[in-house]
């Protein structure tokens, strides 16, 4: 399900390895969003319920739940209250964070790339060349990955039905994408009706810079992607912000930032008032946003 048909070996025999495979039984089901009934079998109408039934047994069932599949270290998910539409957040490992609208099956990628497929070959110039030269899956190192896109694609494993699909909205260097939620009426003002709100994964206190940041993002008119027209350098879709040690340059995101000193921000949600509420790990505390009158 991270686009390893044999896991991270090239040989037989393919064996046991914790980052997911080669086989999503119980043990690996990791790089998947899952869509269950309330009682925790799987929707006959999810992406890949035929495929799961004509496999069978645990690896058959496991399938029949999945979403969609191919990503990396998703710290937040909101449905968009207007449209339907899933929302997610994906921490990078150093290069290409990313915030994806996620279609039933969907494969988004990972560990093939991360980041849009035209950025692949910049994509695997950061990861093996900074940071430690690693994708933390230490028995898959980048120097594995493709240099095209082509290559990428007919790499990634392929569910019957899945369709790949680029980020919405990615960022150069890892800014740490966490909790997320959408805003539905004009509590806080009509301006922020249907506004999408993302928090961080590092406090400014751990990484400085822009840690610790609220972001928000209006949606398109049709509510498929984010709208970037507010800052031009956003057109191609990539916050191109710069490198620094501890990661987390906000160059390019200045029109997205509404908010600082949140810290650690796993967990955004409205109350039933229409505030906001931003659960901080590092502040022990819960923020309160509100309209101010």
């Amino acid at each position: 399900m991270q686009n390893l048909p044999h896991g991270p070996f090239t040989t037989a025999p393919f064996q046991d390895d914790t980052f997911g495979g080669p086989e999503p039984d119980n043990a690996h089901l990791s790089g998947v969003i899952l869509r269950l009934n309330d009682d925790g079998t799987a929707p006959t109408d999810n992406p890949f319920f035929a495929a799961g039934a004509a496999i069978g047994g645990e690896l058959g069932a496991n399938i029949q739940k999945i979403y969609s599949y191919g990503h990396r270290n998703g710290f937040g998910m909101a449905f968009d209250p207007y449209s339907g539409f899933l929302w997610d957040t994906e921490n990078a490992d150093d290069a290409y964070s990313e915030l994806n609208r996620v279609i039933p099956g969907m494969n988004g990628g990972w560990v093939q790339l991360a980041g849009p497929l035209s950025r692949i070959s910049d994509w695997k110039f950061i990861e093996t060349t900074q940071f430690g030269s690693n994708l933390q899956q230490v028995r898959y190192p980048p120097t594995r990955a493709a240099y095209t896109a082509a290559l990428a694609l007919s790499r990634m494993f392929m569910l019957p039905g899945a369709t790949y699909v680029d980020p919405d909205l990615s960022w150069r260097f890892e800014i740490g994408p966490a909790g997320t939620t959408f805003v539905k009426g004009t509590a806080l003002g009509a301006e922020y009706d249907g506004t999408l709100w993302m928090g961080s994964a590092r406090g400014n206190s751990q990484v400085g810079a822009n840690g610790g940041s609220v972001y928000r993002f209006e949606l398109t008119s049709n509510r498929l992607h984010v709208d970037v027209s507010a800052d031009p350098r956003l057109a191609d879709r990539v916050a191109d912000n710069l490198s620094r040690a501890q990661k987390f340059d906000g160059t390019e995101s200045e029109t997205l930032q509404i908010g600082t000193g949140f810290g650690t921000t796993p967990s955004i949600e409205q109350g039933p008032e229409g505030n906001l509420y931003v659960v901080s790990l590092t502040d022990n505390a819960i923020y309160k946003i509100s309209h101010r009158p």
